[in-house]
């Protein structure tokens, strides 16, 4: 019973939207609005349209779908260019540094006693116990005094350690020929 009332109420909101329009002299707007109207009622099946009302009807459709099509092609370029503009300004800028590594970047891994990791801070060796979670005081530096490689540590140079420079050769002194030789 609801959903019946709903169908005639919308049918009377249609039908006295239409009705003043059609006795009034309408502006070329409200004709086309009119129009509108009686096609979507006959789109509905609310209305029955003879062969003329429902060309008419026909050529308002297919100008709606080509406002669509020009709309759509309009949004696509639009979208087409952002993209394009986003694509140049991401590839203008830097790549961004990684992540930093740091001691916690290995608390979750199986990790043994003596086993070295590489961080930001330089190499560390872990010191814990194999199967117990590890913690950051677990990690120490080569030359620790808790490091298993102390002895086999060298000072470190950096990520990116630049190589010995070369140190100009000392002038070798030449033993002097013996007839050069003083008594």
């Amino acid at each position: 019973m609801e959903r019946s009332l709903r169908i005639i109420a919308s049918s009377l909101v249609l039908l006295c939207g239409i009705l003043p329009a059609l006795a009034d002299d309408p502006a070329p707007d409200a004709s086309s609005t009119t129009e509108e109207a009686l096609c979507d009622a006959a789109a509905g099946g609310l209305l029955r349209l003879d062969d003329a009302q429902l060309l008419r009807c026909r050529r308002l459709w297919q100008q709606r779908v080509a406002a669509a099509r020009t709309r759509s092609q309009g949004y696509l370029e639009r979208m087409r260019e952002e993209d394009r503009l986003r694509r140049e300004l991401q590839a203008s800028l830097p790549p961004p540094p990684p992540p930093p590594v740091t001691v916690e970047t290995f608390l979750g891994g199986d990790l043994a006693y003596g086993d070295v990791v590489v961080t930001d801070k330089g190499p560390r060796v872990f010191v814990g116990k194999a199967g117990v979670p590890a913690r950051s005081e677990d990690f120490v530096t080569l030359d620790s005094g808790r490091s298993p490689h102390r002895g086999n540590a060298k000072p470190y140079d950096g990520a990116h350690p630049q190589p010995p420079r070369p140190q100009a050769a000392k002038p070798r002194t030449t033993a002097l020929k013996p007839q050069e030789r003083k008594p």
